[in-house]
């Protein structure tokens, strides 16, 4: 909400003032300087997102967790964003993998400063920026499925890990999300040539 009011202000923040400034100056010549007043929007939107970009509570495009995503949505997000871990900022995919931690897993893991710290571990740096990744069930019931991950990291070493994911039951905002509970250290599979 918070961005897109600093978006519309930047937008019509320019011609609002020259309006009020003719009406408040009562200047009979109105003259309408539309260029000038589009290239200053233009500056304004492009440091509103860059000052957004900077704001540390502000996390665009990270995707929360909700009752419509599927198991396999869930985990694919979450391989995704940490094979672009920095993009739209940094670390935005270990915070995405962070929004999908169980409330359970969280109490363990967290907070997100020592979360991250666990993810650049040697156990779990090679998900990030890893270049290919592949996915099998390996159990499923109602509330819990439990996944292989086949891991290429960037250095072109293969890993499995075992992920494992379920529905919260406890009451509150995310009850009926799937989200992940534990993920194992991973198995070296060996280099591909």
């Amino acid at each position: 909400m918070t961005k897109k009011i600093i978006l519309l202000l930047a937008i019509v923040g320019p011609f609002v003032a020259y309006f009020l400034y003719m009406r408040l100056m009562k200047l009979n010549k109105k003259k309408y300087p539309i260029k000038i007043l589009s290239l200053i929007s233009v500056v304004l939107i492009v440091a509103s997102l860059g000052s957004l970009r900077l704001y540390d509570n502000y996390s665009p495009s990270l995707t929360k967790p909700n009752i419509s995503l599927k198991p396999i949505d869930v985990i694919s997000i979450q391989l995704n964003s940490l094979q672009r871990n920095n993009i739209p900022f940094k670390d935005a995919g270990i915070e995405q993998v962070w929004e999908f931690a169980h409330p359970n897993n969280k109490r363990v893991t967290g907070p997100l400063e020592k979360f991250k710290k666990m993810i650049y571990s040697k156990s779990y740096q090679m998900l990030i920026k890893h270049e290919n990744s592949e996915i099998t069930i390996l159990s499923e019931d109602a509330n819990r499925l439990v996944y292989k991950i086949y891991i290429l990291s960037s250095d072109k070493k293969r890993y499995s890990y075992i992920w494992q994911i379920e529905k919260v039951e406890i009451e509150g905002d995310l009850k009926g999300c799937w989200m992940t509970t534990s993920v194992s250290p991973p198995d070296f599979l060996g280099e591909v040539i």
